[in-house]
Formats: C-alpha cells, sequence, structure tokens
C-alpha cells in the first residue's frame, strides 16, 4: 500500500493539472495550515512506520474527533441505541476544533514554473468568504456569473481555451479563481481579469439587436434570478443520493455553522441583489496569485498583475 500511495504521489507531477494544483497550494497557502496536503507528499510517506499508524490510530479514535451524519429511513430510537453499544465505548479524548485563519491576499503575483507543454496552463486564485459568511451567497452569484462570461468570451468568442473557468470553493478559509490552458495565455488571462472588472462595475453584456453588436447594460435581477435557477436544477439533483445528503449536512456541521444552515441555502440565494454581486466582486476579486506551468517566454507578468486596485 506505501508503495502504490507514493508512486500516485510521484506522478502528479506527471499529470498537468495534478501539478498546477500543487504549485497553487504553494503559493496561496504559504504560512497557513491548508498547505499540509492530507493526501501527504513522498518524503513524508516513505517516512511512515507501522508504530507510526498504530500511534495515530488510537489517538484519532475518540468521540471528541468524530463527527456521525445519517441519512436514511430509520428508526431514530433503535439507532441511538445501536450507536451507544458501538461508539458509545470509544473514549471521549479531548480534541476541540479549531477554524483555520481567513486567507489574506495583499497584491497580484504571478509565478511560473517552465515545462515543455503544448498548451500554458494557468490558476489564480483569490480569497473568498467561507460558508459563514453572508457574502458567500452574492459570491456564489458572482462566480457563476463569472463562469457563464469566460466561457463565452474566451471560448466561444475568440476560440482561446477549450474549457476555461471560473470557480468558488467551499472550504473554511475559502478561496475562489479562474482556470485556463492556452497557446496565448497572456490574451486569454487580459479577457478574463475584463470579464472581472465588469462584474465590479456592475456591468455584464448584452446584444443590441438595433446595431446588432454587443454592448453593455448593468447587470440586473433577472440575471441573477437565471442563476438562481440553474443552482436549484444542479443543488436538487446533487442531493439525490443518501451519501450526497450526508455530505452536505457534515460540511455545513464541520465549516458551516450548523447543519441546519445547509437547508437555508436556495432561500438566502433568491435575496441576491444585483448591488451585492458588484460589492463581492470589489471585494473579493482582487489581488489574485496565479501560478502557470508552461512556456516562461510566452507569459506576460505585467497582464496578470494589471488587474485594477492592485
Amino acid at each position: 500500500m506505501q508503495s502504490q500511495i507514493l508512486a500516485a504521489l510521484s506522478n502528479d507531477a506527471d499529470e498537468p493539472d495534478s501539478y498546477l494544483q500543487r504549485l497553487q497550494d504553494r503559493v496561496a497557502y504559504t504560512g497557513h495550515p491548508y498547505l499540509n496536503n492530507p493526501e501527504g507528499t513522498a518524503e513524508s510517506i516513505s517516512r511512515l512506520t507501522v508504530e507510526d499508524l498504530r500511534a495515530y490510530h488510537q489517538k484519532i479514535m475518540q468521540t471528541s474527533r468524530l463527527l456521525l451524519v445519517i441519512v436514511g429511513d430509520l428508526d431514530a430510537a433503535q439507532l441511538k441505541l445501536r450507536i451507544a453499544a458501538s461508539f458509545g465505548k470509544m473514549p471521549r479524548g479531548d480534541y476541540k476544533p479549531q477554524a483555520p485563519p481567513p486567507l489574506s491576499f495583499t497584491a497580484s503575483t504571478v509565478e511560473v514554473t517552465s515545462r515543455e507543454l503544448p498548451t500554458n496552463y494557468v490558476q489564480g486564485l483569490f480569497t473568498a468568504p467561507p460558508l459563514t459568511s453572508p457574502d458567500i451567497y452574492p459570491m456564489r452569484v458572482a462566480a457563476s456569473l463569472l463562469r457563464d462570461r469566460v466561457f463565452e468570451e474566451v471560448r466561444v468568442k475568440r476560440n482561446l481555451s477549450y474549457a476555461p473557468n471560473a470557480f468558488l470553493n467551499s472550504q473554511g478559509a475559502n478561496v475562489g479563481g479562474i482556470y485556463v490552458t492556452a497557446v496565448d495565455a497572456n490574451q486569454a488571462v487580459r479577457v478574463m481579469l475584463d470579464e472581472i472588472a465588469l462584474l465590479q462595475r456592475g456591468q455584464t453584456h448584452r446584444f443590441d439587436p438595433e446595431t446588432e453588436r454587443m454592448g453593455l447594460r448593468p447587470i440586473q435581477q433577472d440575471d441573477i434570478n437565471a442563476q438562481v435557477a440553474v443552482f436549484l436544477t444542479t443543488y436538487y439533483i446533487g442531493q439525490e443520493t443518501n451519501s450526497a445528503q450526508a455530505g452536505e449536512l457534515a460540511q455545513y456541521e464541520l465549516i458551516g455553522g450548523g447543519w441546519r444552515n445547509s437547508l437555508a441555502f436556495l432561500e438566502r440565494l433568491r435575496t441576491v441583489t444585483p448591488a451585492d454581486v458588484q460589492r463581492v466582486a470589489q471585494k473579493y476579486m482582487r489581488n489574485i496569485r496565479f501560478v502557470v506551468l508552461g512556456n516562461p517566454s510566452q507569459i506576460d507578468k505585467t497582464i496578470f498583475t494589471g488587474q485594477p486596485g492592485n
């Protein structure tokens, strides 16, 4: 098993997307607990002994470290008896969970790692609100609007990349970001940063039938309602299985202020306004930390760090 894990870790550098993520972690999480990869490193795994595993197992098997989430058509009284008869025999321990410190990016940065590839791999992270923050709801809408816009502008209109993306994670110390693979990474990133700037101005694209050209208009409530409708569909599709529901409840219980908050997700999304979207775009979508895997001679760092507000 140890040799299999080591082989998998060593292969990370061979797969560009996996390696890009490792490079991104080193840049984004320097000095932060998230820099410690729970999967380990080749160096840390190779040093593990049987005694290390036994000691860890003894330490971890405490009910203070346990969150048990059960979803299903079960008799609650019988379930409690069975849990008490099994997990109730474990020691309580004295573990107290601690929230990770928030991330803070004070300026845009670019780290380029040379690799002979047919295209440049680019990812940039910005800090984002945690699940416990009221800002998470307008931020989800803003990230979704940005995802749609970068796909339209980078792939459909300019054919610069097959799969550009904008995303928002769900972490205790949270991040969002943009991702693209492109031969012309400079142009692709410039377009993506322009789309962020539009969100920060509270604007989006529109087609003018009179001139048959694209123009700009303010973000409207209908734009947000359309995104919420998409969330409605994808949320319920994603909650079709018991395991998915258990995972959602566990996530909110651990880092979202309690499992009941998961039940208010869609209701709170519906309260988001255009002004909320503009505000969170201004507040969070800045000071982006970029990593690039590819040809350093093709990268103009001034484009990556030229976002207004840096």
